[in-house]
């Protein structure tokens, strides 16, 4: 780096390493929307890095439900080698390439100040590595961890017990008042705390997405989240019983 510029090996010089990385490697041209297809992009490898069996869900939650579109972007990763397939898988549920690995970590280092820092991937893993059947203590230790490490975030998720019901709320923060104030936007009442605990679970290991669906609850009702999630539950498979 020069004068505030990247310098890349060929001599060519970038303003930031995400420039470098689009314009450069990539070879976009400059749009207005590549900030909005940077964050598409870092959604999506996040997607396939943490969750193997993936596809379905992700292609209704991120892409609308566009099948065509989302088979050519798994093609055009795999292209580019931020995928690669293994074994017996093919190019539609290929893993990410050491490449792939590298710029989801670039993406996610160099955005936007005010994104708020995820919880660590080993307490979403401890979530659903934890057993279930071992008298709960593991299981439960992982969930108040994540719990924790989510508390500050602006949309949360959250375990309540409201009278009998073991229930999952959704609060965002609303910033038009004087004082900024939590408010609950959304929320499902369980029979049971086990049935509350594995569908939790389910949105852990999906917190990356929780912001955009706060929004889609703000902007379309809390029916409409609750359609969305149901959707990606099925598609998804479910969460383990």
């Amino acid at each position: 780096m020069s004068d505030g510029a990247l310098e890349d090996e060929d001599g060519r010089r970038w303003h930031s390493v995400r420039d470098a990385f689009w314009h450069g490697h990539l070879r976009f041209p400059g749009v207005a929307l590549k900030g909005e297809q940077q964050e598409l992009l870092l959604r999506i490898l996040n997607a396939i890095d943490r969750r193997d069996a993936y596809g379905q869900e992700t292609m209704h939650d991120l892409l609308g439900g566009d099948l065509m579109y989302w088979r050519f972007y798994r093609c055009w990763l795999a292209s580019v080698g931020l995928t690669a397939a293994e074994g017996d898988r093919n190019v539609f549920d290929a893993r990410l390439s050491g490449d792939g690995r590298s710029v989801m970590l670039m993406l996610r280092a160099t955005r936007d100040p005010d994104w708020i820092d995820l919880p660590f991937a080993d307490i979403v893993e401890a979530i659903g590595a934890a057993d279930r059947d071992a008298p709960g203590i593991a299981r439960e230790t992982a969930l108040r961890a994540f719990e924790r490490s989510v508390a500050r975030r602006p949309h949360v998720f959250a375990r309540e017990r409201i009278g009998g019901s073991h229930v999952v709320t959704l609060t965002g923060m609303a910033t038009a008042a004087r004082m900024p104030t939590r408010s609950v936007m959304w929320s499902h009442p369980f029979a049971a705390s086990p049935a509350r605990d594995d569908f939790f679970g389910w949105l852990a290991g999906r917190v990356d997405r929780w912001d955009d669906w706060t929004r889609l609850a703000y902007e379309r009702g809390a029916s409409a989240l609750t359609q969305h999630l149901l959707t990606l539950v099925l598609e998804g498979g479910g969460w383990p019983s």
